[in-house]
């Protein structure tokens, strides 16, 4: 099949199933209602992120299924997140399974390892799962920052190393455009849920893991991290700040930077999805053009944290916040 014809049939097949799941979602009820915690009002659909499990099936099925193990780990974690998105589920069966699915993933790339050092990765990779998770509740910041992060890798893809095939990348980005379409709104259509935000997740992890592997081993597996920066280092600080404050990690909250940006200082969504997004846009092409990677890594590293810290200093000497724990 021609490649033009191939992106035009894709476009056409994920539209339709994103439009079937909005008359399924509709007609079954399922929608996000806001709670304290939310960072909107009004009830919205929910599932929709579930579009990237069917580019991922799509792609497979057309391809012949190139990466089993990342297909059956994904629809494991589909599954199971949007029977969640459904239902709560207990923690630990949601932490179970996204554990169980990184292993079925990235196994074989991480066999090679100490075992401390494949436990270490593995608890790191759920932790970028759930930080991936967060995205969900702010228009647009799952669809922007997973364009800038997805792209990223395409064009690494393409002009530094192969390391997939450009047509599993290119499915995603079609799948996250129109995820966007409907998302990246003033008043969202619809958000993503777990199915969507989990499974985007792990498709970050598997393009970090076939880059690595795909890298000659010169030391900077670390800084490829960089590539996904910006919400890490939001994500980790947070977990960070709430434990020095003696708070549960575990809990649900909304304390995130982008979170106090909406929720207390107003700044509109799309303003605030937008700006995440082209802050890591902009790393990642200084990323591609420096030479010492590691240290531009650490450097922007350090910059995060500071404004991080700066950030919170200000809002706190200011009484702009008011957490919800």
């Amino acid at each position: 099949m021609h490649f033009e014809m191939y992106y035009l049939i894709t476009v056409f097949a994920l539209l339709a199933i994103e439009m079937l799941y909005f008359l399924l979602a509709k007609k079954f009820h399922v929608v996000d209602r806001p709670n304290e915690r939310s960072s909107h009002h009004k009830a919205v659909l929910l599932g929709a992120g579930v579009i990237f499990y069917f580019a991922i099936l799509y792609h497979a099925l057309v391809h012949h299924i190139p990466y089993p193990r990342f297909l059956i780990a994904a629809t494991l974690l589909a599954v199971v997140s949007y029977i969640d998105d459904l239902r709560q589920l207990p923690s630990w069966l949601r932490l179970g399974v996204q554990f169980g699915a990184v292993i079925l993933a990235f196994y074989v790339e991480l066999s090679t390892l100490q075992v401390w050092q494949m436990i270490l990765l593995l608890v790191v990779f759920c932790g970028v799962l759930n930080v991936y998770n967060f995205m969900d509740g702010i228009n647009g910041m799952l669809a922007a920052y997973s364009l800038v992060v997805v792209g990223t890798f395409g064009y690494l893809n393409i002009f530094d190393t192969p390391f997939v095939d450009n047509a599993f990348i290119a499915t995603i980005l079609i799948g996250i455009l129109i995820f966007g379409f409907f998302n990246f709104r003033n008043k969202a259509r619809c958000f993503s849920g777990d199915v969507g935000s989990i499974v985007m997740g792990l498709v970050v992890l598997f393009l970090f893991v076939r880059y690595d592997g795909a890298k000659p081993d010169i030391g900077e597996t670390v800084s490829y991290l960089c590539l996904i920066i910006v919400f890490l280092a939001d994500g980790l600080l947070t977990i960070a700040k709430r434990f020095l404050n003696g708070r549960n990690i575990l809990q649900a909250h909304r304390e995130h930077a982008y979170e106090t940006l909406v929720n207390d200082l107003k700044v509109p969504h799309l303003w605030v999805s937008g700006g995440y997004a082209l802050a890591q846009l902009l790393i990642n092409v200084g990323y591609i053009m420096v030479p010492d990677k590691n240290l531009y890594t650490f450097l922007v590293a350090m910059v995060l944290v500071l404004a991080y810290g700066l950030f919170f200093f200000f809002c706190n000497q200011k009484g702009k916040i008011h957490p919800v724990t």
